[in-house]
């Protein structure tokens, strides 16, 4: 059973790499180098941003919330039914903060994968067909808007994520005088 919860463990924090670090890399390093090459070809940009983003937010997003989830799901059951003597550890102020944090990120990729892509699609596709229309501009202006947002608050609870995490790993206890010390040993020996 600790196997399997190493395992877990490393499957969610790899899946949360992978998510974190590619909205950092997309969101930013290749939104701008392909904006920036690209501004004399503003379909061509379109075009590559659309596919990359299409790739990113539905097939690499969904297979990272499914390891995710599934971690959370092996570990409940793990601390529920087996006589391993796994522990969840707690260190935040509130009990399931981690698992709000996972639960709010994955409804807003969700949304993103299944609801703003497609009428962001949708748009891209009318403005292409009408670019002097200046409302179809301002309305792909406000859906990217919307989505670099979500992306932003994603992107903080992914954050928060690693901190907490990072917090778990890193368990001190307190001696007497209330200064902390490090306890020296892993996990599996707490």
């Amino acid at each position: 059973m600790k196997r399997l919860v190493f395992i877990s463990n490393w499957f969610y924090l790899f899946s949360l790499c992978l998510w974190v670090g590619g909205m950092f890399l997309l969101g930013i390093l290749v939104e701008i180098m392909v904006r920036i090459n690209l501004k004399d070809q503003p379909q061509v940009a379109s075009t590559i941003m659309n596919k990359v983003m299409d790739v990113f937010n539905v097939h690499i997003i969904y297979t990272c919330i499914t390891f995710m989830v599934l971690a959370e799901v092996i570990k409940f059951l793990v601390a529920k039914y087996s006589s391993a003597g796994y522990e969840p550890q707690v260190v935040t102020k509130r009990k399931y903060t981690r698992e709000v944090c996972l639960a709010v990120m994955v409804v807003l990729a969700l949304y993103i994968g299944s609801v703003l892509r497609p009428e962001m699609h949708a748009m891209d596709q009318l403005k292409k067909a009408n670019p002097a229309d200046q409302r179809l501009q301002i309305q792909f202006d406000r859906y990217h808007s919307k989505l670099t947002w979500i992306y932003t608050v994603n992107m903080i609870l992914g954050l928060t994520l690693f901190y907490i995490n990072g917090k778990e790993m890193a368990r001190f206890r307190a001696t007497p005088g209330g200064n902390e010390q490090s306890t020296g040993r892993g996990a599996d020996e707490q």
